[in-house]
């Protein structure tokens, strides 16, 4: 009996993960300095360096073609020491470099060579660092390991800290006093950052105080207490600098995401449904993903401070209010009235023309009948009120063109998509 149970786990398909990555190059500080110091300047910068370090490792393609052509394996091939693809990264890195490419070289070394013998001798320097690094597929004894895969960063990720952005008090009556971190350390909480298209784990959010006056300042908003009369109010200022938005509880995003949701919406139409959707089928992980409520929370966020910063002001409101609360205030100071500023008295040959009744026919054009055609001046719009015509710019003015009454048509194009159907919306406004 124990024999057929070994027999039959034996027979059981075996299920490994596929690695994907390599790891980051792991050797000592030491050992990569003395690899710099042997090669390049010995006034090269930090830049130069990191700049070298990041172009081996994220062109991993490369030096497995590069590598794989100095070990000749058939009849034809040779082994090249600077082959053409590292002499091209070679090229490329010095034009990355700009003025700071002769840090590549050694003092006095390459003076005296041309562009292409220069190009290979950095070739060459590349060659034995990515050597000394372990990023070949070949192993010390000119042996075949395995294919070069994509370089892990995980090793070299950098730590997120959320905290203000103002380094001192701004209160008149403090005289910027610098701030204090007021969160207990058991009290610091640790939330999810979104930065760019990256999901962060675990980031610590700080806020700061000034003793004096005991204002707050967070990340995105200061809070103060306002002196009302037989009360004190606390208010919240929205800031209009700020580099990231809390979207939830435990949730914040850069601006650039929260500038995303703005671009879809306005671009494509999106609700904020169908971009949480979009955002955790793309980017979304089996842990983290965002809900409508994050997407809406974004949406309100930035286009308050958006709008603001335009108008030059910093919104002030009541704290705490809830998002819905925090739009219909935010539109009572900046909604002008329900105006756009930017249309405000504006009108142009675009918007507003002359109303026909029916459009120019323009016969024998097939271009017409799908309404691209260049003769086709006017759609067919719906009855207009009669509006005297004002005169065009630059026409001539005479009595008889006064007394001709023509009416005007300003139209006014709604776009919407609905998940499932596209829906287009004309309105005409008279």
């Amino acid at each position: 009996m124990i024999i057929w149970l070994l027999i039959w786990f034996y027979t059981l398909p075996c299920v490994s993960a596929v690695k994907t990555e390599c790891p980051f190059p792991d050797i000592p500080f030491s050992a990569f300095s003395q690899i710099i110091e042997s090669n390049f300047s010995s006034q090269i910068s930090l830049a130069t360096v990191l700049t070298i370090l990041f172009s081996l490792t994220e062109n991993v393609d490369l030096l497995n073609l590069h590598f794989r052509q100095q070990h000749p394996e058939f009849k034809g091939e040779n082994k090249t020491q600077a082959t053409a693809w590292m002499t091209a990264l070679a090229r490329a890195l010095k034009d990355q470099l700009g003025h700071n490419k002769g840090s590549l070289y050694k003092d006095g070394e390459g003076s005296n060579l041309s562009s292409k013998d220069r190009s290979k001798l950095v070739a060459r320097k590349l060659n034995d660092l990515a050597v000394n690094l372990n990023l070949t597929p070949y192993d010390d004894e000119n042996h075949y390991i395995g294919k070069l895969l994509p370089v892990s960063q995980k090793a070299i990720q950098p730590v997120h800290v959320i905290c203000p952005t103002s380094m001192v008090c701004g209160t008149a009556t403090c005289k910027a006093r610098s701030l204090v971190q007021a969160t207990p350390k058991r009290d610091i909480p640790l939330v999810t950052l979104i930065k760019g298209h990256k999901f962060h784990k675990n980031v610590p959010v700080l806020t700061g105080k000034c003793p004096d006056c005991n204002t707050s300042y967070s990340a995105d908003h200061e809070r103060f207490l306002h002196d009302s009369p037989g009360t004190k109010q606390p208010k919240r200022v929205y800031l209009n600098s700020a580099k990231y938005l809390k979207l939830g509880t435990s949730l914040w995003g850069d601006r650039l995401f929260s500038q995303s949701v703005i671009n879809a919406m306005y671009s494509f139409h999106a609700s904020a449904s169908a971009y949480s959707q979009y955002w955790n089928i793309t980017f979304g992980t089996k842990s983290t993903n965002v809900s409508r409520a994050h997407i809406w929370q974004a949406f309100v966020q930035d286009s308050l401070r958006t709008i603001a910063a335009e108008s030059k002001i910093d919104i002030e409101l009541n704290d705490p209010l809830n998002i819905t609360e925090v739009t219909d205030q935010a539109f009572e100071i900046l909604g002008e009235k329900g105006i756009i500023r930017a249309a405000d008295q504006h009108t142009c040959s675009e918007c507003t023309q002359p109303y026909k009744k029916t459009s120019d026919p323009v016969l024998n054009d097939p271009a017409a009948v799908i309404g691209v055609d260049e003769n086709q001046n006017v759609p067919l719009l719906a009855e207009a009120p009669e509006a005297q015509a004002q005169p065009q710019p630059g026409s001539p003015i005479s009595d008889n063109a006064m007394d001709v009454d023509k009416k005007t048509v300003t139209m006014v194009v709604l776009d919407g998509i609905v998940m499932g159907p596209t829906v287009s919306f004309f309105n005409v406004i008279m």
